[in-house]
C-alpha cells in the first residue's frame, strides 16, 4: 500500500520540492549572474577593484551590447534594476519556504537546519574567494584582515563597520533578532576602539536591512495562500499592507540623504515590487512549468551561484578577458566556470551538510506534535459544535487521512469495463463499480495531493 506508507512518513524525512518556487530560485540566480557580468562588471574602479583587487580593465575593452542596453532600460525609464528585483525574489522565497521548515519541528531543529544549510557552503565559498584574492595579490601584502574574515564568515561584517569579503553576503542574514544578539558581542570580536563604530553601523544597517526584510513576509503570505489557509482576498489585503509598510520603511530610512549620496529608496522599492510581480507569475503558472533536469540543477545550485558569482566570478571574467582579448568571448566561459564551481560546492558541501542536518533533526526530540499551522483551540471547538470537518493543510502528511487501499482490480491489473463510444463507461457500469469498490470517490475520505 504505497499510499499508506507515504501517509505515515514524517514530514522531516520527505524530500519536497515546490517546483515553481524551485524554478523561480534558479531563475533569480541567473538574473543575478547576468547583472554581475553584463552591468556591474563595468564598474571597474568602484566595485570590481574594491573586492577583487585586480588591475582595472579600461572601459574601452568592455564594449556595450544589446544585452547591456536591455538591462539598463528599466533603470532609466522605470527606476527598476533587474538584479535588485532578483534579490527581492530571494527574500520572498525565504519567507515562502521557512514555514515548511517550521512544520512540526522544534525551534532547535529549525536552528540546526538553518545553520547547516547556510554556513558550511558560505565558509567554503569564502575560502575559495580568499584563495582567488591571494592568487591575484601574490607578491603583495594580503589585503584582507582577520576581523574582515571573521565578520564576513559570521555574517555581521556590515554591523561592525567592516567591508564584506563578497558584497553579495549582505542579503544572507535572515533575522534581525540574530543580528541584534551578535552585534552586541562585536565589542569582543573587534578591537575596543572599533566598538563605537560597531554601534553606529549596527543602528544604520539594522534600520536599512529591516526595510528589505519586510518583503520576507510577502513570501509568508503567499505560503498561507498556497496551502489554503487564506483566501485570495485575505492574501491581497495582507500583501498590500506589507508592501505599503515597505514603502514607508524604504522612503523614510537609511536609503536617502544624508546617509547616502543619492536617493536609492525609489529604485529599491520599484525593483522589489517588480520581483513580487514576477514571483506571482511563477505562482500562477505553477507546476505547468516543464520539469527538466537543467531547471532542477539550476534551482539546486542557486545558493552557491549567489555566493561565487561576484568575487570569484569577476576575477575569472577579468582573467579570461585579458587572456582571450575579448570581453564577449570571456563572458560565457566565465559563466560556465561559475556554474561549474557552484555545482561542485552543491555536491561536495551544501548537499552533504544539509543531509546531515536532516539526519540530526529526524530524532524524536526534535519532533513536535504541535505546529504553527494547527487550528486554534477556539476554532476547533466551534467547528466541532457545528459538525464541520477539520481542514488538512497541504504538505503535512502527519495530519492527512490515510487513504483506503486500492481495489483488487487495480492492484492485479484486471480489465476495466469496456467503454462506450464516447470513451466513458455507461452510467449503470459506473453505479455498479462505485458500489462494489470500497475505495471509490463516493466512499473515500478526502486526501491531499503532493
Amino acid at each position: 500500500m504505497p499510499g499508506a506508507g507515504s501517509a505515515h512518513q514524517s514530514t522531516g524525512e520527505r524530500q519536497r520540492i515546490v517546483w515553481w518556487a524551485h524554478v523561480a530560485r534558479g531563475s533569480a540566480a541567473i538574473v543575478v549572474l547576468f547583472a554581475r557580468f553584463m552591468f556591474e562588471f563595468r564598474e571597474q574602479k568602484t566595485l570590481v577593484k574594491t573586492f577583487t583587487f585586480i588591475t582595472p580593465i579600461p572601459l574601452a575593452e568592455l564594449p556595450t551590447s544589446f544585452a547591456y542596453e536591455a538591462y539598463k532600460w528599466p533603470g532609466e525609464h522605470l527606476n527598476v534594476d533587474p538584479g535588485t528585483a532578483a534579490v527581492g525574489m530571494f527574500f520572498m522565497l525565504s519567507g515562502f519556504v521557512i514555514p515548511f521548515a517550521l512544520e512540526r519541528r522544534t525551534m532547535s531543529a529549525f536552528g540546526i537546519r538553518r545553520i547547516l544549510r547556510v554556513y558550511p557552503t558560505l565558509w567554503a565559498a569564502t575560502a575559495l574567494s580568499l584563495v582567488v584574492i591571494w592568487i591575484t595579490t601574490h607578491g603583495s601584502p594580503f589585503p584582507v584582515e582577520r576581523a574582515q574574515v571573521v565578520t564576513s564568515g559570521t555574517l555581521v561584517a556590515q554591523y561592525g563597520g567592516k567591508n564584506w569579503i563578497d558584497p553579495s553576503y549582505w542579503t544572507i542574514p535572515g533575522t534581525a533578532g540574530l543580528v541584534c544578539a551578535i552585534s552586541v558581542m562585536l565589542g569582543r570580536v573587534l578591537p575596543t576602539s572599533a566598538a563605537p563604530d560597531a554601534l553606529f553601523w549596527t543602528r544604520f544597517y539594522l534600520g536599512r536591512n529591516l526595510g528589505f526584510m519586510v518583503f520576507i513576509y510577502v513570501g509568508v503570505a503567499l505560503h498561507m495562500l498556497y496551502r489554503g489557509f487564506w483566501t485570495r482576498r485575505t492574501f491581497a489585503v495582507v500583501t498590500g499592507s506589507i508592501i505599503g509598510l515597505a514603502a514607508i520603511a524604504l522612503h523614510h530610512g537609511a536609503f536617502q540623504r544624508p546617509y547616502l549620496p543619492v536617493d536609492q529608496a525609489t529604485t529599491y522599492f520599484n525593483s522589489f515590487v517588480t520581483g513580487f510581480v514576477i514571483f506571482m507569475i511563477f505562482y500562477f503558472v505553477g507546476n505547468r512549468i516543464p520539469k527538466t533536469a537543467p531547471l532542477q540543477i539550476l534551482g539546486d545550485i542557486s545558493y552557491p551561484v549567489y555566493l561565487t558569482v561576484t568575487v570569484i566570478g569577476w576575477t575569472i571574467l577579468a582573467w579570461l578577458t585579458r587572456s582571450f582579448g575579448s570581453y564577449f568571448l570571456a563572458v560565457p566561459a566565465a559563466a560556465a566556470a561559475v556554474l561549474g564551481i557552484a555545482y561542485l560546492l552543491h555536491r561536495l558541501v551544501e548537499k552533504p551538510t544539509y543531509a546531515l542536518a536532516q539526519r540530526i533533526t529526524a530524532r524524536a526530540r526534535f519532533r513536535s506534535d504541535r505546529s504553527w499551522s494547527d487550528e486554534p483551540r477556539a476554532r476547533r471547538r466551534r467547528r466541532a459544535r457545528q459538525g464541520r470537518p477539520g481542514y488538512v493543510p497541504e504538505l503535512d502528511p502527519d495530519r492527512a487521512p490515510e487513504p483506503l487501499p486500492e481495489p483488487a482490480s487495480a492492484m492485479l491489473g484486471l480489465d476495466v469495463p469496456v467503454p462506450d463510444g464516447n470513451l466513458r463507461t455507461s452510467a449503470a457500469d459506473e453505479r455498479d463499480t462505485s458500489s462494489a469498490i470500497p475505495g471509490s470517490a463516493e466512499h473515500s475520505p478526502p486526501t491531499r495531493t503532493d
